[in-house]
This record gives C-alpha cells, sequence and structure tokens, in this order.
C-alpha cells in the first residue's frame, strides 16, 4: 500500500536479530541515543567521506530526534532502522531497510563503528536484513548502493550474491549527487542462491 507519503508496508521485520558473534540487530529507539552517540563520534573521521550526516560530531539531542522519527516509520511501516549492539549493548553500528525504491522494494543501509571495520560485521547485517526483507509480503527486490569509491562497501552486496546494475549519479537519497554503485538481489535468486 502506497499513500502521500509512500510505502506503508503489511508487516514489519523482527525488531531483534541475532547475528554472529555475539552481534544483534535491535530496532532502532531513543533510550540507546546516549551509545549512539558515543559509536558515531568515536568513527567520524571514518564515516565523514561516506555518510552527509557525519559532517559534524552527533549530538544526544539530534540523535534522540533522529531515533525518535526511527521509531514513528517503523510504527507506521514505512521504514525499519536498526542499532547493531554487543552482548554489553554497546554500539558497533547502525543498518535499516529503507523506503526508497517503491512499494514492492527496500534499500539496505549500514555503518560500522570503526573498531569493527573489515570483521564482517556490514556483510553479517546487510545478509539478516536481505532475510528479513523478503520475509515481508509484496517485496520482491533489495538495493544496496554505495559511494563508487567506497571498496570496503561494495564488498558487501558482492560477497551476499548482489547483482551490479552499474555507476549512477542520483539526484536524491544519502549518495546525491556523488557517482554511485547499485546493486540489486531480487526475491527469486536470494530464495535459490542465498550464502
Amino acid at each position: 500500500m502506497t499513500d502521500s507519503d509512500g510505502p506503508v508496508f503489511p508487516s514489519t521485520p523482527p525488531e531483534r536479530i541475532d547475528l554472529p558473534g555475539g552481534l544483534g540487530l535491535v530496532r532502532s529507539r531513543r533510550e540507546r541515543a546516549a551509545a549512539m552517540v558515543i559509536a558515531i563520534n568515536a568513527s567520524l573521521d571514518h564515516l565523514q567521506p561516506w555518510m552527509a550526516w557525519a559532517s559534524e560530531p552527533a549530538t544526544e539531542e539530534s540523535v534522540t530526534t533522529f531515533l525518535a522519527a526511527a521509531e514513528e516509520q517503523w510504527d507506521q511501516r514505512r521504514d525499519f532502522g536498526y542499532s547493531i549492539v554487543d552482548a554489553d549493548g554497546a554500539v558497533a553500528g547502525g543498518c535499516g531497510l529503507h523506503a526508497r525504491i517503491g512499494p514492492r522494494g527496500l534499500e539496505i543501509g549500514y555503518w560500522v563503528h570503526v573498531d569493527r571495520i573489515g570483521k564482517g560485521v556490514a556483510t553479517a547485517a546487510a545478509r539478516a536484513l536481505t532475510d528479513a526483507a523478503f520475509r515481508i509480503d509484496g517485496i520482491e527486490r533489495v538495493r544496496i548502493q554505495c559511494e563508487d569509491v567506497n571498496v570496503r562497501s561494495a564488498r558487501v552486496p558482492e560477497k551476499l550474491g548482489y547483482t551490479f546494475e552499474g555507476v549512477s549519479v542520483p539526484d536524491d537519497g544519502p549518495c546525491s549527487g556523488r557517482p554511485t554503485q547499485v546493486w540489486w538481489m531480487q526475491r527469486s535468486d536470494w530464495a535459490t542462491s542465498a550464502p
């Protein structure tokens, strides 16, 4: 279903998804704002080249506002944000299923704490989110985009068997105005070849 504010999905993904290595994806909540601020600010130099929202240090106020909006979007079944957390509740990154491609698809976005880079966290999160996306009735495709020069991020969809569509320069969204790799997974392909 779609209304003037965009797609409304028939159901939501799980609020918690366990990952290997004691990590988990947990639904974004404003109660996690302080932990999120710590993780973002520790990773700021790493995130700034890739994430427009990382242009300046995070504050508890700005992150609380963001997380409150994420809660509302989840409750409305419009967008599904997660924190990546360890067993102690420390934030190891963030990710989500985003309603940027219409009512039959979702886009995966992710970022990882600087101390977790190269340890498979983004790949595990994207794998879990792809599974979760295709468990929502009506979702037929999932997209992952990243800046063309972000080699680490581009390895994630490649490892998961996504199909590379090419490089484009989007005029909106998180990669607006920058050369961006576009990767797709179709429901039928994931069902038969999920790694």
